[in-house]
């Protein structure tokens, strides 16, 4: 005890150096292994750099003697391996999520390393003098300090309490070696202590980057799982629901929404095969998805449309009669001639069969009493609605109503 402090802080660091060494080079190991799995990360590299320099490090500190600790050669580069991780750390945030917003640059962060790897060069080349091994010293807690800064300063979003817990790692690896070591002032110790504030902080690091690495996948699995659902739910051409989705929301309407207070609209392009035939898939693409534009620009909110198969589509209005009903096909079939040019194809024309949802009707038997109204449509002429009441067996088509220019 006669030297203090001191005299305990040989044997009791090599001792946690090796410790910290192990743990260094096995969350080194583990970050590597999370690298192979997930390579598209961007940041990962320089994690992985920054570990395994640090752990190159750390075991350096702990298998050299100590009393060799202090010799200029051991001692500048043990600080150099050390000294490194916290700015290929801030590199790799920086490019895992640019849209972070992390403070500065990587140019002054490079500029802040080089400047304190200067440092500690002047001390191992005069090594005797202990003002350059403290401003060394302090040049590290520099350094740390200004990684944590911009780590606490940074917009990290859903990653904020992770990284805020990467950050005040970071602050005390470059404090606590000084302070643990200020009442000695004995170098040798100071750069023990960095080894193993820098292992224990690494540590952390890597728990915190595996962390980052986990919540970006299960994300990555969400977004993923919501795009699968709108590709199964959506028809990719005309980006209306697909026969199967519109069936489920239309049967979801009509148990909530009071009895008989729905309109079931089926309509097609006349004449969709001439277009197909004579002006290719293209314009029938573009004939489909101008009418489907149409029908989605002239829909509430609350109401539901779908692609029913071929050129069919099929609406649901909700709380809405056969007058309301023949107004939207109305719209519909005008906005569509208005745009017709435009996408280079000949005058359109859309014939309709409407139908009020009875009371107790499925949405089976609505689709067939719509459908016969579509066939009268087309018997009449096409480019009409035609709107049907009674049943199946017996239908009763009450109203045609004429839409629109003739096609050509």
């Amino acid at each position: 005890m006669q030297n203090g402090f001191g005299s305990l802080v040989a044997p009791l660091t090599l001792d946690a150096l090796s410790a910290a060494a192990v743990l260094m080079l096995i969350s080194a190991l583990a970050l590597s292994g999370a690298a192979v799995r997930h390579p598209q990360h961007r940041g990962l590299l320089w994690w992985q750099a920054a570990l395994w320099l640090a752990a190159g490090g750390t075991t350096l500190a702990a298998l050299w003697p100590a009393g060799a600790l202090g010799e200029a050669v051991i001692g500048w580069l043990v600080h150099l391996l050390l000294l490194q991780w916290p700015i290929l750390l801030l590199a790799g945030l920086r490019r895992f999520n640019g849209r972070q917003g992390l403070p500065a640059d990587g140019a002054r962060d490079w500029g802040v390393l080089i400047a304190a790897a200067f440092v500690h060069t002047l001390a191992a080349i005069w090594h005797d003098t202990a003002v350059l091994a403290w401003a060394a010293a302090g040049a590290t807690a520099g350094l740390h300090l200004y990684v944590a800064a911009l780590v606490f300063m940074g917009d990290g979003g859903r990653d904020g309490t992770p990284l805020q817990a990467l950050g005040a790692a970071t602050a005390l690896a470059g404090l606590a070696p000084a302070l643990a070591v200020l009442p000695t002032g004995d170098a040798s110790a100071w750069l023990g202590a960095q080894a193993l504030a820098a292992g224990l902080a690494a540590v952390v690091m890597a728990f915190v980057v595996l962390t980052l690495l986990y919540e970006r996948t299960e994300k990555q699995l969400r977004a993923s799982r919501r795009r699968l659902r709108v590709l199964a739910n959506l028809d990719p051409l005309t980006q209306v629901p697909n026969r199967r989705h519109f069936q489920d929301l239309a049967h979801r309407v009509l148990r909530t929404d009071p009895e008989g207070s729905a309109v079931l609209l089926i309509f097609d392009i006349d004449h969709f095969k001439h277009i197909n035939d004579h002006l290719g898939h293209a314009a029938g693409d573009r004939a489909l998805c101008l009418v489907s534009g149409s029908v989605l620009e002239h829909l509430r909110a609350q109401d539901v449309a779908g692609r029913h198969g071929g050129d069919e589509f099929v609406l649901l209005l909700r709380r809405a009669n056969l007058q309301h009903a023949m107004a939207v096909a109305s719209r519909i079939v005008y906005e569509v001639q208005k745009r017709a040019g435009a996408n280079l194809l000949p005058t359109i024309t859309l014939s309709f069969g409407v139908v009020q949802v009875a009371p107790e009707e499925t949405l089976p038997d609505a689709l067939r009493r719509a459908d016969q109204a579509l066939y009268e449509a087309k018997r009449q002429g096409r480019s009409r609605a035609v709107a049907a009441e009674g049943d199946e067996a017996r239908p009763v088509f009450h109203e045609s109503q004429r839409l629109g220019l003739t096609a050509c």
